[in-house]
């Protein structure tokens, strides 16, 4: 969730809900202003859709016309509350058009439906049309964090679900097409563990922070100017 990388125009993520929504609009305006033709792309759940942030974001955005393409990774139960429960209106692409944006909902469990959708309306931002709103309509297998008991959903919903999972449904596509094999399947999923495992060993060897760098970028020094 913390990871941040300035040079590749990853800005991280945010533990507060919906917290990043203005840090994107910030940072599509730059953009704007600077007169790149960057996109500034900003992925939120469900629950952050709720939050007052969204709104102010995508009201702001559509009046100012930023370079803004707002996904919402909509997995029907925010952090274990169900959408119909928190929401008057579930149509989410309804209610983000009302802002006067380009909006739709597409299917999040196919990975090719997401990748047109995203082309399609990341062109029309880079045109200069203004901020965009794509609802992925999609579902995570597992409990929202390792305190969550997950007892708001049914297990058969949980595994209906799984039968849709979007990356095995690609998997499988590929191989109807002969695009893919069971030995290079085999090859990408080691290559993968072994970075995860290279990472977390890069994580747990790597010295602790010293005590006197805890502040550093946290606050400034007094008479800084900086």
């Amino acid at each position: 969730m913390h990871l941040f990388d300035a040079n590749r125009r990853f800005y991280g993520g945010n533990a507060i809900v919906a917290g990043g929504l203005p840090l994107a609009a910030g940072l599509a305006l730059t953009d704007r202003m600077r007169g790149s033709t960057h996109v500034t792309c900003c992925f939120f759940g469900d629950g952050a859709f709720a939050e007052g942030e969204f709104h102010e974001t995508a009201n702001l955005a559509a009046l100012w016309k930023l370079p803004l393409l707002l996904v919402c990774e909509n997995n029907l139960y925010a952090m274990g509350t169900s959408l119909a429960r928190e929401h008057a209106q579930t149509n989410l692409a309804m209610r983000a058009a009302s802002y006067g944006m380009p909006a739709w909902t597409v299917d999040g469990m196919d990975v090719l439906a997401v990748e047109a959708a995203a082309r399609r309306a990341v062109e029309s931002v880079r045109a200069g049309n203004g901020p965009h709103f794509i609802e992925a309509q999609t579902y995570r297998f597992r409990a929202h964090s390792m305190y969550d008991p997950d007892r708001y959903r049914a297990k058969s919903e949980i595994e209906a679900w799984k039968g849709r999972d979007p990356v095995q449904a690609l998997a499988d596509l590929m191989r109807t097409d002969g695009r893919l094999d069971d030995r290079t399947m085999e090859e990408l999923d080691k290559g993968v563990l072994g970075e995860i495992d290279r990472a977390v060993r890069s994580a747990e060897e790597a010295p602790m922070e010293p005590v006197a760098d805890l502040l550093r970028f946290v606050t400034s020094a007094p008479g800084s100017t900086t």
